[in-house]
């Protein structure tokens, strides 16, 4: 399984090896007689056979995270003995964030090492368990253990994916491909707070509030699925037996003249040391930090935001509300990302959704002298911008670094750092700062400018850097170690 793995994965920075199942010399030869409308039939191909199990993957699993904004207004911290003046409900949203930052790294590992399938759909599995559990707790303490458990379940499936599709789709067709999987997100949140209302709506003779049906219902929900998905999952290309050689012999032909090579199939001192010491992944996870931040204060914190704005309304009115929302935040992800794909550019498109939610923080830090109306309003531009920036940002990197074990550790390490916004994001909008919550907006609107002007540093670091290789100057690095650079070998060259 480890060979397997490794030759899939280094398939897609460029370096292949022909084993057995790999294209011939004579499928790699026909790659010159594959015409454009047969490309687009295969990319459609790798559509249909990847995306829809990962897409459900990612909604329900979302939901299973979130689906505590919900429980919150149906009670769940009157029945814990939990004081709603206090930061314990913080605690308890935040704390899913340390387990996601503990365990994105080990996971992608867990991912490459063994098979991805039953890597991200056991995680998923038990993540649901986890999720029943959350239904029957019955003090702080108990909740928040189990929401400690469900990030460290959920760290994989994110990281995981985007490593997944990796193997397999070229440079340029990889943000459209991320994005559909972030919209799952989106709709979950869009309709995973009117399904925890009609769940919340069961009577049942035991006593239990709705809350306690939430976790319950929506976490066997997660378990079956997640066991109706299995069968549908794929592994690396190496395994694929529904490509043909010849088709397997066309995408790496096209990965490697989008300008992925680099191989880094052997993980010594040497790729350690470059792995841990690449500013781009750290500068990265800045960019993620200060984007997700946004994302998480809408995805936890809008039932409650939207509550303060309209006090009078009915928990169902509320999530009628949060619905539109998340739809026009899936329209403008999916929007940006088709764009970004077409003229070949990340950062742009990525500042542009900075931009949309910076407009949105505008608004809401002149609450005082705006309509409730136009704050309403405001939530739909931070939504949208953060939700479409954000798979940009993973992108930027993903596009931007090659070798197996060097794509494992960046996309791991960019997203396990870059939770760390979700962290500051739940600890932000507390209760006592109603109805404005300045800290929260101010707080989340500082980090997605930090964002944006982290991206442009970025771009001039990867400017530099080519310049560099363009000039000669990191030749000297074959000679020195070797071709195992992963993306710092001398014929990589970064885009932006």
């Amino acid at each position: 399984m480890e060979l397997d793995s490794d030759i899939a994965v280094e398939k897609a920075s460029g370096s292949v090896s022909m084993e057995p199942g790999s294209p011939t010399a004579k499928d790699v030869n026909a790659v010159d007689t594959f015409s454009s409308a047969e490309y687009r039939k295969l990319i459609w191909k790798l559509d249909m056979r990847l995306l829809p199990p990962l897409f459900v993957l990612w909604f329900i699993s979302l939901i299973d995270r979130v689906n505590i904004g919900t429980a919150r207004i149906q009670g769940l911290e009157k029945d814990l003995g939990m004081n709603p003046l206090s930061t314990q409900f913080n605690i308890a949203t935040v704390v899913v964030f340390v387990g996601l930052m503990l365990a994105e790294v080990p996971s992608n590992w867990l991912v490459k090492r063994f098979s991805p399938t039953n890597i991200l759909c056991g995680e998923c599995i038990i993540l649901g368990i986890f999720t029943i559990g959350q239904g029957l707790v019955t003090n702080f303490a108990g909740l928040v253990a189990m929401r400690f458990i469900i990030g460290i379940l959920e760290a994989g499936l994110i990281p995981g994916s985007i490593f997944l599709l990796s193997a397999y789709y070229p440079r340029y067709e990889l943000q459209w491909r991320v994005s559909m999987l972030h919209v799952g997100n989106a709709i979950s949140n869009a309709f995973g707070g009117l399904l925890a209302f009609a769940v919340a709506s069961i009577n049942s003779s035991n006593g239990w509030s709705g809350w306690r049906w939430i976790f319950v219902i929506e976490g066997l929900i997660t378990v079956a699925l997640t066991l109706m998905c299995w069968p549908f999952m794929n592994n690396w290309p190496a395994t694929a037996k529904w490509l043909k050689p010849r088709e397997k012999a066309v995408l790496e032909e096209r990965i490697r003249m989008d300008g992925i090579i680099g191989r880094m199939d052997v993980f010594d001192r040497k790729a350690i040391i470059r792995c841990l010491t690449d500013w781009k992944i750290y500068l990265s996870s800045f960019i993620i930090v200060g984007i997700i931040s946004s994302v998480y204060s809408c995805t936890l914190f809008a039932p409650t935001i939207i509550k303060a704005l309209k006090p009078e309304y009915t928990p169902k009115q509320i999530q009628s509300l949060i619905i539109p929302i998340f739809i026009a935040a899936s329209v403008t992800t999916l929007a940006l990302a088709y764009i970004s794909d077409k003229l070949k550019h990340r950062a742009g498109l990525a500042l542009t959704g900075c931009f949309i939610a910076i407009i949105g923080y505008i608004i809401l830090l002149n609450q005082r002298h705006v309509s409730v109306n136009a704050r309403y309003g405001a939530l739909y531009l931070i939504a949208s911008g953060s939700f479409a920036a954000l798979p940009g940002a993973w992108i930027l990197l993903l596009n931007n670094v090659s070798g197996s074990y060097k794509t494992a550790f960046a996309i791991g390490m960019e997203i396990g750092l870059g939770n760390g916004g979700g962290f500051i994001a739940a600890l932000s909008f507390q209760s006592k700062a109603a109805p404005f919550y300045w800290t929260g907006f101010r707080t989340t609107f500082s980090l997605m400018c930090m964002a944006a002007g982290f991206i442009c540093l970025y771009v001039v670091g990867l400017w530099y850097e080519n310049k560099q290789k363009r000039a000669g100057k990191r030749d000297h690095l074959l000679n020195e170690e070797g071709d195992n650079l992963g993306d710092a070998h001398p014929q990589f060259i970064y885009t932006y």
